[in-house]
């Protein structure tokens, strides 16, 4: 890890892990139980899955509020108020009688943990900046990718165990948990609040200017590709892996593992090779794997090949680039903007969790009896990732590098 990055405290480094991993574990932990909570509530598997969409559509609409607030009052109470609505979100998901009520508490999660996907990430970016904070992001989510890996492996257990009202449980506990750490370890880290940062036109403004940069677009593209992806996987693969191949929830959850296995790997690729080969060259290695692994799925399925390998073995290599481009998309769409981190790590989570709400919904239409609606998902965010990167992401790099260096 960079010098700078080694002087973290390590509870800071545990409270970012903490409210870093969030997010994933609120939307993952609940997957294997989703069958279950269709019996349960007599909803069908399209309005369960719907709670995911809700869930993202949530977490998409509150990362443009947030950045703002966070570039006007820092970047701490934003994040406890945010934990705490997750939190309140969780109660009701627990204690939801209906498929409505269940729908009304993911939304407010995903409301809730919007606060830690963007603030969470203008808060990295206050502290690093370019190829350390790729490398940093990696360093990170390689130790991060554990609990992301575990979430619906243990969901699966306790969904055997016990049943999904005890998963809402659990996330109520480990929400309260990540608030503690916040307000007790995590200083504010923000150095330029802008007292005008919330004011109509300067949020219109700053978020014109983001997406007029191509670079921002493109970075952003490619990540919400990446995003999308694997939200299509989540919502897709409960019903693909219990109802048409008879996977039980602890398997199913077992098999988080591979995609956690190879982010994992893709954290070790990066922050061995970001600082000789840059994250734009990284961020391309990506997208070229997720197209790579969403055309084998299709090949697979095409033939008439239809088992946990043809799924699994195409979704991790799907899933190397994905992370690939979760680590390099980010550094380079919040690198040009420093003095607007916060709105530019909001616009780019909204793009981000946008990707995952339309890979949701769309899955969630879909009843399928083979991976082949999958795969072709798979295929087109992939070759949309290179499109992106090859038309948008690095045609104006040297003109905002030269920018940036004259506003410093």
């Amino acid at each position: 890890m960079n010098q700078k990055a080694k002087l973290l405290p390590t509870s800071l480094f545990i409270t970012i892990l903490f409210y870093g991993t969030l997010g994933q574990i609120v939307a993952d932990m609940y997957i294997p139980s989703l069958p279950f909570i269709s019996q349960s509530l007599g909803a069908t598997a399209a309005s369960i899955q719907l709670t995911l969409t809700a869930f993202m559509l949530g977490f998409s609409a509150a990362n443009l509020i947030y950045g703002p607030i966070s570039d006007r009052f820092g970047r701490r109470n934003p994040l406890l108020t945010g934990v705490a609505i997750s939190l309140l979100g969780s109660v009701i998901c627990w204690f939801a009688p209906s498929i409505l009520i269940l729908v009304l508490g993911r939304f407010m999660q995903g409301i809730g943990v919007a606060a830690c996907n963007s603030v969470g990430r203008s808060l990295t970016r206050d502290l690093l900046k370019g190829n350390h904070l790729a490398k940093f992001s990696s360093q990170l989510g390689m130790i991060m990718v554990f609990a992301i890996a575990t979430a619906p492996t243990l969901g699966g257990y306790i969904q055997h165990y016990f049943d999904w009202r005890g998963v809402f449980l659990f996330l109520t506990l480990y929400t309260v948990l990540v608030w503690l750490f916040i307000w007790k370890f995590l200083p504010e880290t923000n150095k330029f609040l802008n007292p005008e940062a919330t004011r109509i036109k300067v949020i219109a403004r700053n978020y014109l200017n983001l997406l007029s940069s191509k670079t921002f677009l493109g970075y952003a593209i490619c990540v919400s590709c990446a995003y999308a992806g694997l939200i299509a996987y989540v919502t897709e693969g409960p019903f693909l892996f219990q109802t048409v191949l008879s996977v039980s929830p602890i398997e199913f959850g077992w098999f988080s593992f591979v995609t956690g296995i190879a982010i994992f790997l893709s954290s070790i690729i990066n922050s061995v090779s970001v600082m000789k080969v840059g994250y734009e060259k990284m961020l391309l290695i990506g997208n070229i794997l997720m197209f790579i692994g969403g055309l084998a799925m299709l090949v697979c399925g095409s033939l008439g090949f239809l088992n946990i390998f043809v799924i699994l073995i195409p979704l991790s290599v799907f899933s190397v680039g994905a992370g690939l481009a979760f680590a390099n998309g980010s550094a380079g769409a919040l690198h040009y903007f420093p003095k607007i981190a916060g709105s530019a790590g909001s616009l780019f989570g909204c793009m981000q969790i946008l990707g995952g709400t339309l890979a949701s919904a769309l899955m969630a239409g879909v009843h399928a009896s083979n991976q082949i609606p999958l795969s072709m998902v798979l295929s087109l965010l992939g070759f949309a990732a290179l499109l992106s990167w090859r038309f948008l992401a690095i045609t104006e790099k040297d003109t905002l590098s030269l920018a940036m260096e004259v506003s410093q």
